[in-house]
């Protein structure tokens, strides 16, 4: 009976830290995710700042960005440079594509929210992880502290998601260990922990007493609190026998006073 006892507070018990475990590792693949992604969309800020400072020195001159001579050529090299970058575009501040490099061409269905959370943001740097594409925007200022554009940098989510995938994987190794390890301690915890239990039902049973079964045989600490149960019945035997004497004590001295 005890085994299966055992048993059952044990699933109970794994069953609750694995759903703990199962919960905590889809929370990290998610914050792994969001890590790699900012990462990686602060690195390639570094081109887009490249790129920020080409416009702003040709501004300063007064060249618009659609008069600025070389900038389809520098773009087209920061993208060479990284080989991660799928696409380049600068545009005007309604969305309007100037300047593009890249043969990815960004979807349309995508255009409006990526536009809207670049330019609409009121933020310098901004980051958008759409599906199987990570957008990464920065505004364009001129001398007059108006924006004039921005500088809108694709990349494929695949090229940093398998880092991400990679290091999931080990955190998911780390947290299978831990639940075998659990498992193993588990075990001999319980038996300890409910073995008061254990003897408590075995002095209560009646059919333990000189049971030949070795696994309800009785022990020290059975037998010793068998013995206290019953010191405390005789005592309460006593105790009722003599309030039994004193009722019928007040009975007859009723009947007599009577």
């Amino acid at each position: 009976m005890f085994r299966e006892i055992y048993s059952k507070i044990i699933v109970s018990i794994l069953a609750v830290i694995g759903a703990m475990l199962v919960l905590q590792s889809s929370l990290n693949q998610l914050k792994l995710r969001a890590l790699v992604s900012e990462a990686t969309s602060s690195r390639l800020q570094i081109a887009a700042a490249n790129i920020e400072a080409s416009i702003v020195r040709a501004d300063a001159l007064g060249f618009a960005m659609d008069e600025m001579a070389g900038l389809q050529d520098l773009i087209d090299r920061e993208r060479a440079r990284d080989t991660t970058i799928a696409q380049i575009q600068i545009v005007t501040p309604v969305g309007t594509p100037l300047l593009t490099t890249g043969s990815q061409a960004m979807p349309e269905d995508e255009r409006a929210q990526v536009m809207r959370r670049v330019l609409g943001s009121g933020d310098r740097m901004t980051r958008l992880d759409i599906g199987d594409r990570l957008y990464t925007g920065r505004l364009l200022y001129d001398s007059s502290d108006a924006v004039m554009g921005a500088v809108v940098i694709t990349t494929p989510t695949e090229v940093y998601l398998s880092q991400a995938n990679a290091a999931f994987q080990r955190m998911t190794q780390a947290n299978m260990l831990i639940f075998g390890m659990i498992a193993v301690l588990l075990l001999p915890f319980i038996v300890v922990q409910f073995s008061g239990a254990r003897h408590a039902y075995l002095a209560l049973d009646p059919q333990s007493v000189d049971d030949p079964d070795p696994a309800r045989a009785q022990t020290a600490d059975t037998k010793a609190l068998q013995s206290v149960i019953a010191q405390g019945n005789a005592v309460y035997a006593e105790t009722e026998a003599e309030l039994d004497a004193l009722m019928r004590d007040d009975t007859q001295g009723l009947e007599k006073s009577a």
